[in-house]
C-alpha cells in the first residue's frame, strides 16, 4: 500500500495589495481570492492514515484543523485507523482535498461468541473476514481473536445477511454480554419494532427488538429510522433482542442534494439500474459511467464505489460506479491447490490467485484441472502482487486477460507492469489503432495510451493474442484499453 501523501491545511487569506502612483493619483486592487473546493461528502474505509491525512475512497483527505467525532465524542486524528468506516465531509476536487468533519460509528460492538476460519459471531451477528480486513495485529489476524473477547467491528452489510469486517479490534476486557448493534427500523409498534441490518435485509439478518423494563422508544422514532440499539443480555431465541436503549443514528451519507460517494458491498440489485450498497438505494442511468467493469458485472456480493447526487429521499443517483474488485485475470489454470473448506490458490498467467472462504465459485477449486480456462475477478492481495478471487468461473475464450492497476510504465519502450508482471506491446506493425483503447472505447494512439496512465490509479485490460503471448514471464498484449480508475 502506497503512503498518504502527506497534505497541508488551506488556509483561506485575502490579500490587499496597494499600489503607489504619481502625485497626480494612486490606484489600489483587492484579488478575487480563489473559491474553496466545493463541499463533499465521502463514505468508505480508510485505507491510509499518517499525520495530516487520511486516505478513503481514493481520495487523500488533509485532517489538519478537522473536526473528529469517534462514536459521538470528539477525539484527535489520532484515532483515526486503517479499515475504519467513516463519513467525511470535505473540500475536495480530484484525488486530493482537506476534510471538514471525519465521523466513526461501528457496526457492532459486544462480546465474541465464536471464532471460525474467516468469521466471528458479535451480539448474535455473523462478521466475515475477508483478506482486506484490518487487525490490530495484522500478522496474527483472526487468530489474535478468541471467543468471550470484548470487540469493536467496523463494516459494512453483505449479501449473505451479515457484516463484512473492514476493521476488528479489542474494545475492552471483561464478561459482560452487552452489545451495541446498529439497524433500520421496521414495523415500528408500541413496544418495539423489526431492525434490520439493511433494507433488503433477509431472515438471518432481521432482528425483533423488544423494549426491556425502563427503555422507551425516542422521540421521532419512524419505519426507515438508522437506530443504534443497545442490549444487556446476547440475543435471545428467534433473533429476539431486549433493548435497554435506543438512539437515532444518522444513516444518510451526506445532504439532501449533495455530491456524495459512498463504498460498500451490493446486498441486491435488480439489474444494473438499482441497487443496494451499504444500507443506500442507488439508481443509474444512461449517463451513468462505469469504471473497473461494465454494468453485467454488478451482481450481489460485488464490491462498488458510487458518486453521485443524494436525493431528499436518501436515494443516490449514480454518476459513476467504480468496481472495488478490478482485478480480471482470463487464461488456462497452472498448480491448483486445494485447502480446507475449498479454499486454496491457482495460477493464471503467472498469477498467484487466492480462493477464499468468500469467493463466488461459479467453478469450484476442487473440479479444477491445470490447462483448463477460466476467468477469475478480484482485489489485490495484501503482498501487492497476488489477487484474491471474489467470482471465478469456467470459459471457452483461450485468449488470455490481465487487467488491474498500472504499477508502472515506460513509454519509451511500451511496457507496464501489472500485479507485477511486464507486459509490452506487440510490434506497431501487428497492433493497429484499434487495438488501443480509453475508456469505454475510443481508439487513440500507444502514445496517447501511455500518456493517459496514471501509476497507482489507471486500471488497464491487457489482452493477448493467444496463451503463448502470456506465458510468464514475458507477456505480450495484442490490444490493451482503459478501464478506468480504481
Amino acid at each position: 500500500m502506497k503512503a498518504p501523501v502527506q497534505l497541508t491545511a488551506a488556509l483561506a487569506i485575502l490579500v490587499l495589495t496597494a499600489c503607489g502612483g504619481s502625485s497626480s493619483g494612486s490606484s489600489s486592487s483587492t484579488p478575487t481570492p480563489t473559491p474553496p473546493a466545493p463541499v463533499k461528502f465521502t463514505t468508505g474505509a480508510i485505507t491510509a492514515q499518517a499525520a495530516g491525512s487520511i486516505q478513503v475512497n481514493n481520495l487523500t483527505l488533509s485532517t489538519v484543523g478537522a473536526t473528529i467525532l469517534v462514536e459521538k465524542a470528539q477525539k484527535t486524528e489520532t484515532e483515526l485507523k486503517p479499515g475504519m468506516v467513516v463519513k467525511v465531509k470535505a473540500h475536495h476536487n480530484g484525488h486530493t482535498g482537506e476534510a471538514l468533519e471525519i465521523e466513526f460509528e461501528d457496526a457492532v460492538k459486544g462480546k465474541v461468541g465464536s471464532v471460525g476460519t474467516s468469521t466471528l459471531s458479535v451480539g448474535g451477528q455473523t462478521v466475515r473476514v475477508d483478506d482486506s480486513t484490518e487487525f490490530e495485529d495484522n500478522t496474527t489476524r483472526l487468530d489474535s481473536i478468541h471467543g468471550n473477547d470484548r470487540v469493536r467491528v467496523s463494516g459494512v452489510p453483505d449479501d449473505r445477511g451479515g457484516l463484512r469486517a473492514t476493521r476488528i479490534e479489542k474494545n475492552q476486557a471483561g464478561v459482560a454480554d452487552d452489545f451495541e448493534l446498529k439497524g433500520m427500523v421496521s414495523a415500528l409498534g408500541a413496544t418495539g419494532f423489526t431492525l434490520k441490518l439493511s433494507p433488503d435485509a433477509g431472515p438471518s439478518d432481521t432482528y425483533t427488538v423488544n423494549l426491556l423494563g425502563g427503555a422507551t422508544l425516542p422521540i421521532g422514532l419512524a419505519n426507515g429510522s438508522f437506530v443504534e440499539v443497545r442490549s444487556l443480555k446476547p440475543v435471545q431465541a428467534g433473533n429476539v433482542i431486549e433493548a435497554a436503549s435506543i438512539s437515532i443514528e444518522d444513516r444518510l451519507p451526506g445532504l439532501p442534494q449533495s455530491e456524495a460517494e459512498v463504498e460498500g458491498i451490493v446486498t441486491s440489485a435488480t439489474g444494473s439500474t438499482q441497487f443496494i450498497v451499504a444500507g443506500i438505494s442507488v439508481t443509474t442511468s444512461p449517463s451513468t459511467t462505469w469504471s473497473g467493469g461494465v454494468p453485467d458485472d454488478l451482481v450481489a456480493g460485488v464490491k462498488v464505489e458510487v458518486e453521485g447526487v443524494l436525493g431528499v429521499s436518501g436515494a443516490l443517483a449514480a454518476s459513476k460506479v467504480s468496481f472495488r474488485a478490478n482485478i480480471r485475470l482470463q487464461g488456462a489454470v497452472s498448480g491448483p491447490v486445494v485447502g480446507a473448506g475449498g479454499t486454496g490458490s491457482f495460477k493464471v498467467n503467472g498469477v498467484l490467485i487466492k480462493v477464499d472462504a468468500l469467493t463466488d465459485q461459479r467453478v469450484t477449486l476442487a473440479a479444477l484441472t491445470a490447462g483448463q480456462l477460466v476467468q477469475v475477478r478480484g482485489t489485490l492481495g495484501r503482498d501487492g502482487i497476488s489477487m484474491v478471487a471474489t467470482r471465478m468461473e469456467s470459459t471457452n475464450d483461450a485468449r488470455p486477460i490481465l487487467q488491474g492497476v498500472v504499477t508502472a510504465k515506460d513509454s519509451g519502450a511500451h511496457t507496464l507492469t501489472i500485479l507485477g508482471k511486464s507486459i509490452g506491446m506487440a510490434t506497431a506493425s501487428a497492433m493497429g489503432k484499434s487495438d488501443v483503447s480509453g475508456v469505454d472505447g475510443p481508439a487513440m494512439s500507444v502514445d496517447e495510451f501511455f500518456a493517459a496512465i496514471v501509476i497507482g490509479e489507471t486500471v488497464v485490460k491487457a489482452r493477448g493474442k493467444d496463451a503463448a503471448a502470456f506465458a510468464d514471464p514475458a507477456l505480450t498484449a495484442k490490444e490493451v484499453s482503459l478501464e478506468g480508475q480504481k
